[in-house]
């Protein structure tokens, strides 16, 4: 039985997240990580209202804040003892008002800020607990449009925000990056697989709710990710499901 983290489990693409993993994987523990508890706990009473009956909890954590990341682990920890999966789903982009250009910064550094640095404090963190566990993994929420690939094939129609295209491009290299780690770690604990995960256009807060799926449905690629068998997927990858098909994404 899997204890699983979605940061950002109240909501969006990771409130579809947790519904996706409770049906396919009902024997989980799934924890929603919240800014506010409250919030949680909402969400985990909708989740029984839809009838699913898998163990749900709910913690405190603010990624940006560095005293909110770590009594998340604590707190998980004296609860649960480990942490087998950490979804990294939580994150938010601010999209400039005006050209001035010390609001361009200030903008492109709080979304940087808010889609990267938060990936890498909230990992360090629960690396601890992730360690204890037979088989640790951790997935970032990313997007195709991080792909350099298919940005330099212009596959992909313009975007209205390049910062989020820049970030989510730095999430896959932080992926690789960690997973380059863990092929040379050595020391006690567990061995830690890393993957990317692109969602696919999702109606979300972020869009107004113009994306063509519904944020259950852009779970699948997380949920087949841990349906699989371990050594089954290469560590270090980068996976999507679109038109039916679980597939690989160029990075």
């Amino acid at each position: 039985m899997a204890t699983i983290l979605i940061t950002g489990g109240n909501r969006g693409i990771g409130f579809g997240i947790v519904q996706a993993i409770a049906r396919r994987i009902p024997s989980s523990t799934i924890i929603l990580g919240c800014r506010r508890l409250v919030t949680g706990y909402e969400a985990i009473d909708q989740l029984r209202e839809q009838g699913i009956s898998s163990k749900l909890d709910a913690i405190q954590i603010d990624i940006e804040d560095i005293q909110s990341i770590t009594t998340a682990v604590e707190v998980l920890g004296q609860r649960y003892g480990k942490l087998d999966v950490l979804i990294n789903n939580a994150a938010s982009l601010q999209l400039p008002k005006t050209e001035d250009l010390a609001e361009l910064r200030d903008c492109s550094n709080l979304n940087f800020n808010r889609c990267v640095t938060s990936n890498i404090l909230v990992t360090k963190a629960f690396v601890p607990l992730l360690r204890k566990s037979s088989w640790p993994r951790v997935i970032m929420n990313s997007s195709a449009r991080g792909s350099l690939g298919r940005t330099a094939s212009r596959e992909l129609p313009p975007v209205a925000l390049i910062d989020y295209c820049v970030c989510k491009a730095a999430v896959n290299m932080l992926t690789l990056h960690y997973q380059i780690n863990e092929d040379n770690y050595k020391d006690s604990g567990e061995k830690i697989t890393f993957w990317s995960v692109s969602p696919g256009h999702t109606k979300t807060a972020f869009n107004n709710f113009k994306g063509k799926k519904d944020p259950v449905d852009s779970a699948e690629a997380f949920v087949r990710l841990l349906e699989s068998e371990k050594g089954a997927i290469e560590p270090g990858s980068f996976w999507e499901f679109e038109a039916g098909t679980f597939q690989v994404v160029p990075w």
